[in-house]
């Protein structure tokens, strides 16, 4: 009997973590869902550094398989807007120059991560050099997101950041499905 409440308790937290990675992953390769939810959950259930450590790899694999998704997206359509010089211009800048933008936009928390995602992914900068770029800024980032956070659970419920998170979600999905019809 014991063995099967420890198997269940074990299996429990498995699958916790599977929800959570897959979670990760998915707001990271969405980007534009605010990761500060995610972090505030993962926070919540896996302690700071467990969580903080998730919120880095979920941001780093999820803006890297974003980054594939945009690219083949991109290469699938050929959206009127990236006839822009300003997009033409990007498109022709050097792998250098997009690595060292892609670090200093990534160093801002706030920046939305699709945004830079989806830009880098209209240059031709490799995907390891995207990943390294991502995660060299990504690192201060996240340990500025997760202390924000940190301080923000330690006075705010988390039963209020769950309800906030799933109001943003209900508000931003209407949104997001008709501009997806407009394109």
């Amino acid at each position: 009997m014991d063995e099967s409440l420890q198997l269940i308790t074990l299996l429990n937290i498995v699958l916790k973590l599977v929800f959570l990675l897959i979670l990760n992953l998915g707001v990271g390769a969405f980007g534009f869902v605010p990761s500060f939810f995610i972090t505030a959950i993962n926070i919540n259930n896996l302690g700071l550094v467990l969580g903080a450590v998730f919120t880095f790899i979920g941001e780093i694999f999820g803006a890297l398989i974003g980054f594939h998704l945009y690219r083949w997206g991109f290469s699938k359509i050929r959206p009127k807007w990236l006839n822009n010089s300003f997009f033409k211009a990007m498109r022709k800048s050097s792998s250098t120059k997009v690595f060292i933008l892609i670090i200093l936009f990534r160093v801002l928390p706030f920046v939305p991560s699709g945004l830079v995602t989806g830009g880098a992914s209209l240059t031709t900068i490799s995907n390891v050099r995207f990943m390294i770029a991502s995660s060299i800024g990504k690192i201060p980032a996240v340990i500025f997101e997760v202390g924000v956070v940190f301080g923000i659970l330690q006075k705010v419920s988390m039963n209020y950041m769950y309800i906030f998170f799933i109001l943003l979600l209900i508000i931003i999905t209407p949104i997001w499905i008709k501009n997806k019809k407009k394109t």
